[in-house]
């Protein structure tokens, strides 16, 4: 049992740098537990918004139903993603083999710090919705007794499906070039579904009201768990709380025991196809060092999930809004009209205004160059050693970050031309904003991250969602980016013609860019140098 325990205690260090209160040089950090109380109120916030209306048909059970199968998907698709890492090519994998313990047993300690992982995850979203409905109904002790077990107990079946799910793609997923695909497409897809629901909660709420009996009947009949929380919270017996902890307990053995029929072979055949992956003889291209080192940042960006996620998501909600913008123009400009006191034709001749408005919010409020120097991490000092002049180095992340942004930006540009009225003039100037607006958002983005780097990061999600360079480039954006705003809307309301707005706006970006650039060669190069890995 010791041995077990000490395994446990040394393999939970790895892969769990999400939940750690230390950092690398071992000092306490509160960020993971804010992190937390805000997830957790959030959560909390949305409950109690769901829970109001169903107070008042005494359906107040549904809360417990919606957010057990909520939490299962949640849980469900972060396991999937999460057993590569936690169960399957782990580091350590040739070090624990080799001592002398049971290949069962090494399992084990996987699957335990599965579900730890997992109900951590979980608590951060049932936990709420828990104390909302102890707040909100009178219940007994009962209640807490079985809420314990069902925290316990809920994840056990999303990682026994995550881990089966988990398996197979492991064990195919090297023979996919673009496997990282998949991960982007699905988180983004959750984003855009949290979106949804966060700007439609007045109209989903409502509808929920409505049907609140016939959602629950379907939940509890489509998933146990949902069912046996909602029967011992309303009818509490020792007797179903006993066969719900049975059920799941063999769910659990029998998960495992399948799981375990392949498990090792699945992890030698992933170091196996690396291995011959690495003997494989490639078709060498040279290219000169500027393009060489724009490949190698973009191979790098579409290759890290997080990072797509995080630098691309706002160009996704960019292509959405015009969609929304050319789709739903004739309703927005109703509500306009009669909440804001203005004419149709004065919102038609604001189009140019608004959409030169959007691209440079979402310039501003994109960053990916902010990270870029940080990923690099330990492979930085190979970076310098390289016969190639830091200023060209610094400006191929530029150059990259903008190749990444401007594309997206121009569809939505031309989505837009080609929905409203643009006279020439216009529509040059939005194109030219539309490229110089991201070089100045992605040169600040290089400059801060030079200035802040994070080169001791242990995964690249510390980097591209905790730095202080991701968090100084989002606030400068964001303010220069109201600023901009506020300053477009001015010079309107004195009587300044739309191409005359443009052309002063470009014109100032273009001297910000410039200024940008000379203290980039004069101060780049010495910043580049200082950072030692």
């Amino acid at each position: 049992m010791k041995k077990i325990i000490s395994l446990i205690k040394a393999t939970m260090t790895d892969n769990m740098d999400i939940f750690k209160i230390k950092n690398t040089n071992g000092k306490r950090t509160i960020l993971p537990i804010i992190l937390a109380i805000i997830c957790m109120f959030s959560v909390g916030s949305y409950a109690n918004m769901i829970i109001e209306p169903l107070t008042s048909i005494k359906s107040e059970y549904t809360l417990l139903s919606l957010f057990t199968i909520v939490t299962f998907f949640l849980t469900l698709v972060e396991g999937i993603y999460k057993s590569s890492n936690l169960l399957f090519n782990c580091k350590d994998d040739n070090l624990l083999l080799s001592l002398p313990i049971k290949r069962r047993t090494v399992l084990f300690i996987r699957i335990f710090k599965f579900y730890v992982f997992e109900l951590l995850y979980n608590s951060l979203f049932l936990l709420p919705a828990m104390t909302v409905y102890a707040i909100n109904v009178k219940v007994s002790i009962s209640y807490y007794i079985v809420s314990l077990f069902m925290l316990l107990l809920l994840p056990i079946i999303p990682i026994v499906i995550s881990c089966l799910i988990g398996g197979i793609i492991s064990s195919t997923s090297s023979k996919f070039k673009f496997k990282n695909m998949a991960q982007v497409i699905v988180t983004t897809l959750l984003l855009l579904v949290i979106f949804y629901f966060s700007f439609n909660m007045e109209n989903i709420l409502s509808n929920f009201t409505n049907n609140a009996s016939h959602i629950n009947s379907v939940i509890t009949s489509l998933y146990y768990p949902s069912n046996a929380y909602v029967k011992m919270v309303t009818n509490f017996k020792i007797i179903d709380l006993l066969l719900f902890i049975v059920i799941n307990i063999l769910i659990f053995i029998i998960g495992i025991y399948i799981m375990s029929i392949r498990y090792f072979k699945i992890n030698s055949s992933v170091k196996e196809e690396k291995s011959i992956s690495k003997k494989k003889n490639y078709n060498i291209k040279v290219n000169s060092p500027k393009v060489a080192l724009v490949k190698k940042e973009l191979n790098r960006f579409f290759n890290t999930p997080v990072f797509m996620i995080n630098a691309g998501f706002g160009l996704v909600l960019f292509i959405i809004g015009i969609i929304s913008i050319c789709f739903k123009f004739d309703s927005i400009t109703k509500s306009l009209i009669v909440e804001g006191n203005i004419s149709l034709d004065e919102i038609q001749s604001y189009i140019p205004i608004i959409l030169y408005g959007f691209v440079c919010f979402t310039s501003f409020m994109t960053s990916i160059s902010s990270s870029m120097i940080s990923l690099d991490g330990k492979s930085f000092n190979i970076l310098k050693s390289l016969p190639i002049k830091s200023t060209i180095i610094i400006m191929s992340k530029v150059v990259t970050s903008v190749l990444i942004m401007v594309p997206i930006i121009l569809l939505g540009d031309i989505i837009m031309f080609i929905r409203f009225s643009f006279n020439i003039m216009e529509i040059l100037m939005i194109i030219i904003g539309s490229i110089i607006l991201p070089l100045v958002s992605e040169t600040i983005g290089i400059l801060v991250n030079l200035k802040y780097p994070k080169m001791d990061a242990e995964n690249d999600t510390e980097v591209v969602k905790q730095s202080m360079s991701s968090m100084i480039s989002v606030f400068i954006g964001m303010a220069l980016s109201f600023i901009t705003i506020f300053v477009l809307v001015m010079l309107l309301n004195v009587g300044t013609s739309n191409i005359l707005v443009l052309i002063l706006s470009n014109l100032f970006y273009m001297i910000i860019f410039s200024l940008l650039l000379l203290y980039l060669n004069k101060y780049g190069s010495k910043d580049f140098n200082r950072i030692n890995v």
